[in-house]
């Protein structure tokens, strides 16, 4: 399954998203407006002093020029223009918007007379002041309108996510053991509302499909259980008559069989069941017993394998839990052991609590070890990948820790912590 690309809140989106739109909005204003005043800038100005220097020159061609009439701010050169200052000098005929000169800004319109240029500077220095203030001031702005869109994008987020918080609400509070309920009429009339009618639509077809499920786990319980009584009638016929040892072993071997399968039924109906209550042992299980069994059950296999098996377990340690599920449990990593171990050893031991299944068998590739309790995943031609899955999901029901280590070539140490 890909992984989704929105790992941010849908809320933090919303906010986000209106602070970028009025930030963005704002500056394109803000740039907007400068862009408007430096081109009426440049055509006022052009426009004037370009008018003023052709007063000027017409008045120097007439013989009327008084150098004394010159308002503030404005500066004529036409003759000794080599003692103007070398930036002016060095500019082209015609306008030139805020040429700077020292710490002075100028409007310069450059012509030239009778083959020599002319300058005519205007001092716009306090404009280009004004004009840095205005640029402070709407980055300022631009600054304010952000904090208030980040404002109103929390408001906003929190009347717009309102139905969603309470959709999420009413589904959080749903219970899994709950059926048949419908939540569409809570929320009428707005986007939230198709959700939800969406959602009854599949607590619908969830509803139909868990009472398939109890009616076939019903069925199968019920199925799967008879015959297994039937067959332990018929050993109790066979063990009250009189038998050779060999029968005898053969006749517990069968008992111990029809015990694997009744605890095998018991621990699916528990798994597929939520509350992890359901089903209660009448005693404690005996582990060291338990464990003996096993190993008796697994005794031709392990001589098959010229496999030595040792286990160092406490007297009296018991587990709260049933019987059925802590056979399961420990027959399928054991069995796993056996299967991967020829000509070596398998150990069993507890303590503090830990119990630890170390084997020197031809270990689990590094490829493989991430999912050795995946469903339907195994290494094993005939294999079926239910085993470690089933143990998982029962340590995951009664809180118990597993971990698996291995190396390949070496072997392979499961410790479960009860």
């Amino acid at each position: 399954m890909r992984p989704s690309t929105h790992q941010t809140s849908l809320r933090a989106r919303i906010i986000v998203a209106l602070v970028v739109i009025v930030t963005v909005t704002s500056s394109l204003f803000a740039i907007g407006v400068l862009f408007m005043k430096e081109k009426l800038e440049e055509v006022i100005f052009d426009r004037m002093v370009r008018s003023q220097l052709d007063q000027l020159i017409a008045q120097l061609d007439a013989g009327t020029y008084d150098p004394d009439r010159l308002f503030e701010g404005w500066s004529f050169h036409f003759e000794d223009t080599g003692a103007i200052d070398p930036i002016l000098h060095a500019l082209q005929p015609g306008s030139h918007h805020s040429v700077r000169v020292g710490e002075r800004h100028y409007q310069v319109e450059v012509a030239e007379r009778d083959g020599h240029p002319v300058y005519l500077t205007y001092d716009i220095t306090e404009w280009e002041n004004l004009e840095h203030r205005l640029l402070g001031m709407l980055a300022w702005a631009i600054g304010a309108l952000t904090l208030v869109a980040l404002a109103m994008g929390r408001q906003a987020s929190r009347a717009i996510l309102a139905p969603v918080n309470a959709l999420t609400a009413r589904l959080a509070a749903m219970q899994p053991r709950q059926r048949n309920l419908r939540i569409a009429a809570e929320f009428e009339g707005d986007e939230i509302g198709r959700i939800a009618r969406a959602f009854d639509q599949y607590m619908e077809r969830l509803d139909h499909f868990v009472e398939r499920e109890r009616s076939f786990t019903a069925a199968a319980s019920h199925e799967l259980r008879t015959p297994l009584s039937v067959m332990l009638g018929a050993l109790d016929v066979l063990e009250a008559q009189e038998q050779s040892p060999a029968g005898q072993r053969a006749i517990a071997r069968m008992r111990r069989a029809c015990g694997e399968m009744r605890a095998f039924i018991e621990a699916t109906l528990l798994l597929s069941r939520e509350d992890s209550t359901t089903l209660q042992p009448d005693a404690a299980t005996d582990l060291p017993a338990l464990v003996t069994a096993l190993v008796e059950d697994s005794e031709p296999l392990l001589q098959e394998r010229n496999i030595r098996i040792t286990t160092d377990i406490p007297p009296g340690f018991t587990l709260p839990q049933p019987r059925s599920l802590v056979q399961i449990t420990l027959g399928n990593i054991l069995r796993n052991a056996i299967e991967h171990t020829r000509d070596g050893s398998i150990e069993l031991r507890v303590h503090d609590g830990v119990l630890t299944i170390r084997d020197t068998g031809c270990g689990i590739a590094a490829a493989d070890l991430p999912r050795i309790f995946e469903r339907s995943y195994t290494t094993k031609k005939e294999g079926v990948g239910l085993g470690l899955n089933l143990v998982k999901r029962i340590c995951d029901r009664f809180g118990w820790r597993i971990t698996v280590a291995s190396e390949e070539g070496r072997g392979t140490t499961v410790t479960l912590g009860f």
